[in-house]
C-alpha cells in the first residue's frame, strides 16, 4: 500500500514538471530571439541668435532666430487628423520608429491649428516656449508671442543625409479644411524660424535697462516621447539697454 501511494505521487510529481516544462516551452517559442527597439528622437534647442530690436507701434519687441534640432536616435515624426472639419486638429499621434523597419503610434495631447500667423498651412501649439527672466530678481517678464510651429528639415545640424521632411514633399501641407496633416524633424536636422517672421518676438515695451536670461524650451509640456527629456532647455544671458542687445552668457544648448 505505501508503495503504490509513493509511485502514484512520483507519478504526480512527473506529470507536473512535464507541464511546467511544456508551458516554458511554449513561452520561449512564443517570444522572439529578437526584439525589436525603439529608434527615440530627442528634442533641443540651439541658443537663440541674431537678436535685435524693433520699435513699432509704440512697442519695443525683442525679436530673435529660434531652431529646433533632434539629436537623437529616430526621427520626430507627428501626424495631425481633422474629424470636425474645423481649423484645428485635436488628434495628434507621435509615430515612433524602431530599428526592424516597423514604428508604433503614440497618442498625445498635443493639437495642431491652421495658420494663425499669416502662413497658410498646419502649426503645432506650444512646441516651442521661450521666456524673458530678469536676472536681478528672477521675476518672469516676458514670453514668446508666437504659439504655433510647423516644423521641417530645413536647417541642417550635422546630418550627412538629404532632408526628407520638406514643404514640396507635403509637411505642414493641406488646406483649412484638410483631414490629415503631417510634419516631421531627421535626425541632425532642425527648423529654423527667423526673427523677421511674425510673432518671432518678446514684447519689452516698458522693461529697464538691466541683465535678463532669454530661455527656450523644446516640448515644455513633455507630450512627446524622448529619449532624453531633461535637455530641451537652452538659454543665453543678454544685456538689455539703449542700443543692441549684448550676450553677456551662454547656458546649455543643443
Amino acid at each position: 500500500m505505501v508503495g503504490t501511494l509513493a509511485r502514484n505521487r512520483a507519478f504526480v510529481l512527473l506529470c507536473a514538471a512535464a507541464t511546467a516544462a511544456l508551458v516554458l516551452l511554449a513561452v520561449a517559442v512564443s517570444k522572439p530571439a529578437w526584439a525589436a527597439s525603439d529608434r527615440l528622437p530627442d528634442l533641443r534647442m540651439a541658443h537663440p541668435q541674431s537678436l535685435q530690436i524693433q520699435n513699432t507701434g509704440g512697442r519695443k519687441l525683442l525679436r530673435f532666430d529660434s531652431i529646433i534640432v533632434n539629436v537623437g536616435a529616430g526621427p520626430f515624426e507627428l501626424h495631425g487628423t481633422n474629424n470636425t472639419g474645423a481649423s484645428e486638429m485635436k488628434t495628434v499621434t507621435q509615430r515612433v520608429f524602431d530599428n526592424a523597419g516597423g514604428y508604433r503610434d503614440v497618442s498625445t495631447p498635443a493639437t495642431m491649428v491652421f495658420g494663425g500667423d499669416g502662413h497658410n498651412h498646419w502649426h503645432v501649439r506650444n512646441l516651442e516656449d521661450f521666456e524673458l527672466v530678469r536676472l536681478d530678481n528672477g521675476r518672469l517678464v516676458g514670453t514668446g508671442a508666437k504659439q504655433g510651429f510647423c516644423f521641417f528639415d530645413g536647417y541642417n545640424w550635422g546630418s550627412s543625409k538629404p532632408a526628407f521632411y520638406t514643404r514640396p514633399t507635403g509637411a505642414c501641407g493641406g488646406g483649412i479644411s484638410a483631414t490629415q496633416t503631417v510634419m516631421g524633424l531627421s535626425v541632425g536636422w532642425g527648423d529654423k524660424y527667423a526673427s523677421t517672421l511674425p510673432d518671432q518676438f518678446i514684447d519689452i515695451t516698458g522693461l529697464t535697462s538691466g541683465r535678463y536670461r532669454l530661455q527656450a524650451t523644446a516640448d515644455a509640456d513633455n507630450w512627446f516621447v524622448e529619449s532624453n527629456n531633461t535637455n530641451n532647455v537652452s538659454w543665453i544671458d543678454i544685456q538689455l539697454g539703449p542700443k543692441k542687445p549684448k550676450i553677456l552668457a551662454y547656458g546649455p544648448g543643443a
